[in-house]
């Protein structure tokens, strides 16, 4: 059998297709399912999908494979991981891609950048796993789903980050806690642009406060190998059709949810939704606007809740943010807890690059 090896990002959407985090895809994109889903957000049957998931290949390995039969997927190591049934190869537009998936051309853009150093062919095909204990492992959607029945949770908000946690973060996710069960704050861990927060900061900053800030019996942490694609509001629904996927009933989608710098409007995630049926996507979407810390108001609130002028709002930005943690200064206590705080100003780097 023709063999393939996928390096690191390529093995991790690999294992999410194995694992079940990627449902209901069963492989790689065919050409069918990857031109509906950039015109449509949808698969060639009409099922929800916002983000094509595809395999790229040089014209040598399309030459290789074009016989059509049956292809090992190894990893960097050359352990064999799975086998692509009767593989699809087509040649595809990066101009299209780019322009339906992140609505710029621009190669600022991470995503975009990303695309355009792809090779020039795509395999599509169906994935048959080497192992028969992927699907069901620890962190897994099969795991998390029955993790969530034992513990007789019926209703499961989600809530997806790739950032240290504010304080706005904590109230949003307490404010969707009152009309469910309960709470399940899963951030995504594996590659990010430079300046986002490394991966153990994020882990470390929220066991930091969910122990003394939260209700153990309401909330559980775990995370989710993923890499960002920064897709903005494509990538909201992809967020949370991996969520329904854990067995999630609610997502919370806040502001600019997978944006970068302003490319997209900051409520385009909201808007985006408005193309789907809650029947169909499987999952209520719960919108919530910005959430900061008003000197009036005297509390935290959202925009739609306060009156009060701007001037009597905190804000602060990334690059804000970024500036007071590497001039080792604590941020305000409105915005964010002392003991987040603390550890990442006493932290060497806790940015990627």
């Amino acid at each position: 059998m023709r063999q393939y090896f996928l390096d690191d990002d390529q093995c991790q959407d690999l294992q999410n297709i194995i694992r079940g985090v990627y449902a209901p895809l069963r492989g790689y994109l065919r050409e069918p399912d990857y031109k509906s889903v950039l015109e449509q957000m949808r698969l060639s049957g009409g099922e929800p999908w916002p983000i094509p998931i595809v395999l790229d290949i040089d014209s040598d390995d399309a030459n290789r494979f074009s016989s059509g039969k049956d292809i090992l997927l190894s990893d960097i190591n050359g352990r064999p991981v799975a086998r692509l049934v009767n593989p699809d190869i087509y040649k595809y537009d990066k101009t299209e891609f780019v322009k339906k998936v992140f609505g710029t051309l621009d190669e600022n853009h991470p995503g975009v950048k990303q695309v355009f150093s792809m090779k020039d062919y795509l395999l599509g095909g169906e994935i048959v796993s080497m192992s028969a204990q992927e699907a069901s492992e620890k962190s897994s959607p099969a795991y998390i789903k029955q993790l969530f029945k034992d513990k007789g949770w019926k209703t499961i908000v989600a809530f997806q980050t790739r950032n240290a946690p504010h304080l706005s973060h904590e109230y949003l996710q307490k404010l969707a806690l009152e009309n469910v069960d309960a709470l399940f704050i899963q951030p995504v861990i594996g590659k990010k642009k430079l300046g986002d927060f490394k991966d153990e900061v994020i882990i470390d900053t929220y066991k930091l406060i969910i122990d003394k800030y939260y209700s153990r019996d309401r909330v559980h942490f775990d995370v989710l190998p993923l890499a960002m694609r920064y897709a903005g509001p494509r990538e909201a629904v992809f967020h949370a059709l991996i969520r329904k996927n854990f067995g999630c009933t609610h997502m919370i989608i806040g502001r600019d949810h997978a944006g970068v710098g302003s490319y997209y409007d900051p409520y385009d995630a909201h808007k985006i939704f408005d193309n789907f049926t809650e029947d169909e996507l499987g999952i209520k979407i719960l919108k919530f606007d910005n959430a900061f810390h008003c000197n009036d108001c005297k509390g935290l609130v959202t925009e739609d809740k306060c009156g009060h002028s701007t001037d009597s709002r905190l804000y602060l930005s990334g690059t804000q943010i970024r500036q007071m943690i590497k001039n080792k200064e604590e941020l305000p206590e409105e915005f964010m807890r002392k003991e987040v705080s603390k550890y990442l100003i006493n932290h060497s780097n806790p940015f990627v690059g």
